[in-house]
């Protein structure tokens, strides 16, 4: 028991270790991770639509019933001091979003692909 114990707060250290690494570097990952509410989803089209560059976004994905978009904007409280972009991946449950909505993310993740 003492070792199942020892073993599990090994695993969860190094799991804090991680995630506090990953947030100190900035740019190397997102800031926050965040459950996009519906008002976030409509926000989130907005931004991935491209129609505004202070702020965009991206979809990144889907897994285990979750979806995942990557925001990003230049505009935030932070920005007075500093130029680097605030980060943030929303996820929501995949029952939550409409079937032309991610059709939608997906086709404008693939329109700025082909931009590059």
């Amino acid at each position: 028991m003492l070792n199942w114990f020892v073993s599990k707060r090994r695993k969860l250290v190094s799991v804090v270790f991680f995630l506090v690494t990953v947030m100190s570097q900035g740019s190397a990952g997102a800031e926050t991770i965040e459950r996009a509410s519906k008002k976030d989803l409509i926000m989130l089209l907005d931004a991935a639509s491209g129609m505004n560059s202070a702020y965009w976004a991206t979809y990144i994905g889907e897994s285990k019933g979750r979806v995942y978009i990557e925001y990003e904007t230049a505009v935030h409280a932070s920005s007075l001091f500093s130029k680097e972009l605030k980060r943030v991946v929303y996820w929501l449950p995949r029952i939550e979003i409409t079937e032309e909505q991610l059709k939608l993310l997906k086709a404008y993740k693939s329109k700025y692909e082909k931009k590059k």
